[in-house]
């Protein structure tokens, strides 16, 4: 049934292209909307399988002749067509639409929002993409002449809409001349609404949209010198831009990057000095993105997106605000490390990074994650790099007794209470709790060049893959097993950490070891600190019920350590028992806890660096090489010896 469905959309555009011959400008007719010349086909990037049935692009009103008999590439579609024959299939039509649709965000670097068919028997469905949600029309029934009608309707529509309706980004524009694309970045800072835009060049995309739903979050390698013919394009900045929650006021967004990323610059910068040796996000510019629609500068938010499209629960969904962030600093991605011993020393360099910001401006990050860690080679050592403060509170702004129940963050490395969403305060120790999660994920997937790397689905019969399968209390249970004790965490997890090579040379055994004391130390301060001031009532994953003392309400370190080493042995009346939930009571104790996770990542730290700064002895391979030189040279030199005793024979 394609055949018939790409022949009325094409009849469609030659009569919106007569319509416009016939009445010229005033038709206000921008663009043809025509179906691609073959069907069936997929990106060239594609991350599966799947192929597009019918795509749909935009045309200028002078390009109909060619678009006829030009194959359009991928990332020019701006909607798709999934055709099926019968109506018994729409939710199969749905669904391949969904996949479709999310790798057209993966290829498209300015697409913000997306549109798409599903035609099942007769009956077709228009479909908007947007962070959060889509939706679906009524259907149209077009063997009729109500359906047919609402069908052109939508397609001289999207002729005449302005880009932006479109799903595009007017602030990013492909430059076909030079290869390469054009980004407008906005500047908070520029309180002049006649001063432009800065812009950007960019060739490479070192994160994509490769999601449905969220912030669609891509990172660009950029500079902000136009590139030629004769002079190609060198990055010299990354440029995140992403669609976060946010607040409508600015004033009053505690969740605003931007504001939080210059404070970080201009706080550390006074009080971290080069002794310290900390890395931190450095900003160069960035804000609310903005574009021209009807000659009237817009912010580009939920409102825009959703502009004249109606829903039943438009006005709950969560506001979010289009950013541009552009950043100084160029790095790599956590997985292209080669040791346990850079591994340690990236991490360690993140938990420095975040006590200093913590400390110092008062911004708590709630996201700490693989992807949210750049290696950076400083002097040929691997340092770590804090970046993506999209999900992080500005705790000095914040409203007073907030207690931040949301749950944010990556769910394998989100915290115990996090995951709760329990009206337990989030404090830095959350952020810790996720460090300790990210090490245990990142040591049994593999690090560096170990020849027993293991790919995330190889990861689905181990038991850290609970960590990632929902529902949520699955989860969190998990957690707390896997980490109740120092037993429950090798037996669980550490028994399943990838031998990898360290940077001294050192077998893989030996690092693994490393790893293991190091998350086993992790876990005694997060779950059992028995530091100063710190109660056996801080201890532990789960809320423990203990008996009240004296017709109070306190209760005595022996009792509590009685039934933490007896569990389940002691029997009390209901009426004589109090709930204890260390987690509350750990953030009573927060500083003390958190002061002795500092001293203990700044020692790994330190032995990192020093094992890292080292004369790394030479493989395997780099030995054979060198014994089969010397044996050339031997050679060579043999040779030489026997010509000179030639040359004087024939003297």
């Amino acid at each position: 049934m394609y055949g018939p469905i790409m022949a009325f959309v094409s009849y469609v555009a030659l009569c919106v292209q007569a319509q416009r011959d016939k009445a010229g400008s005033t038709a206000g007719i921008r663009r043809l909307i025509y179906p691609v010349d073959k069907a069936d086909y997929q990106p060239d990037d594609s991350d599966d399988t799947t192929r597009v049935c019918i795509g749909l692009c935009s045309i200028g009103l002078n390009e109909l002749s060619t678009a006829v008999s030009t194959r359009t590439p991928y990332h020019r579609l701006f909607a798709v067509l999934e055709a099926w024959g019968f109506s018994i299939y729409s939710k199969d039509a749905f669904l391949q639409l969904y996949e479709d649709t999310r790798q057209m965000y993966q290829e498209q670097h300015n697409l913000r929002s997306a549109w798409g068919f599903a035609i099942c028997g007769h009956e077709v469905y228009v479909c908007h993409f947007g962070n959060d949600k889509a939706v679906s029309s009524k259907p149209m029934n077009i063997t009729t002449l109500v359906g047919r009608y609402a069908f052109i309707e939508i397609l001289v529509n999207w002729s005449m809409c302005e880009d932006s309706q479109l799903g595009r980004d007017p602030t990013i524009e492909y430059l076909p001349d030079l290869d390469c694309w054009q980004i407008e970045c906005p500047d908070d800072t520029a309180h002049d609404i006649d001063i432009e835009p800065r812009r950007y060049y960019f060739e490479d995309v070192s994160c994509r949209a490769n999601r449905l739903f969220g912030r669609h979050t891509r990172c660009f390698l950029a500079t902000n010198i136009k590139p030629t013919v004769d002079s190609p394009l060198v990055p010299t900045v990354v440029i995140k831009d992403a669609w976060a929650f946010s607040e409508r006021s600015t004033d009053e967004d505690v969740r605003d990057e931007t504001k939080m990323l210059k404070k970080i610059r201009a706080t550390l910068g006074e009080h971290i000095k080069p002794k310290d040796d900390i890395i931190y996000p450095k900003i160069v510019v960035g804000g609310r993105v903005s574009f021209e629609r009807d000659g009237t500068s817009v912010e580009d938010n939920s409102d825009a997106m959703y502009l004249g499209i109606e829903f039943a629960d438009k006005a709950t969904l969560r506001f979010r605000v289009h950013r541009r962030i552009v950043m100084s600093q160029i790095g790599q991605r956590l997985h292209t490390l080669e040791s346990v011993d850079e591994f340690i020393t990236v991490v360690c360099d993140v938990m420095r990074c975040h006590n200093a910001i913590f400390e110092h401006c008062h911004i708590l990050h709630r996201d700490i994650s693989d992807n949210n860690i750049l290696v950076i080679k400083q002097d040929d050592i691997a340092r770590g790099l804090l970046i993506d403060f999209d999900c992080a509170i500005d705790t000095s702004i914040e409203k007073a007794g907030t207690t931040r129940p949301e749950m944010t963050g990556t769910l394998p490395f989100m915290s115990i209470n996090n995951l709760s969403e329990s009206n337990v305060k989030r404090t830095v120790l959350d952020d810790y709790e996720s460090m300790l999660y990210l090490v245990c994920w990142s040591a049994t997937l593999g690090i560096g060049s170990s020849q027993h790397h293991r790919e995330g689905k190889d990861l689905e019969k181990l038991p850290i893959a609970r960590w990632r399968k929902v529902p949520i209390g699955a989860i969190i249970e998990a957690k707390r097993i896997h980490f109740g004790t120092d037993d429950s965490l090798n037996t669980n997890i550490a028994a399943y950490f990838s031998s990898a090579k360290g940077s001294n040379g050192v077998n893989g055994d030996s690092d693994k070891n490393m790893l293991t004391r190091f998350v086993t130390v992790l876990r005694r301060m997060l779950f059992d600190n028995r530091g100063e001031g710190v109660g056996p009532e801080c201890r532990g994953t789960r809320k423990i019920e203990l008996p009240r003392v004296q017709s109070s309400w306190s209760v005595t370190e022996d009792a509590i350590l009685s039934l933490l080493e007896n569990r389940g042995t002691l029997s009390f009346a209901r009426d004589e028992m109090v709930v204890i939930n260390p987690f509350e009571k750990r953030v009573e104790k927060c500083n003390v806890i958190a002061r002795d996770l500092l001293a203990l990542i700044t020692t790994y730290w330190k032995f990192a660096m020093k094992r890292q700064s080292q004369p790394k002895p030479a493989s395997q391979e780099q030995v054979e090489t060198a014994a089969d030189d010397d044996k050339d040279d031997k050679g060579d030199e043999d040779n030489e010896e026997d010509g000179d005793g030639e040359d004087e024979g024939d003297d």
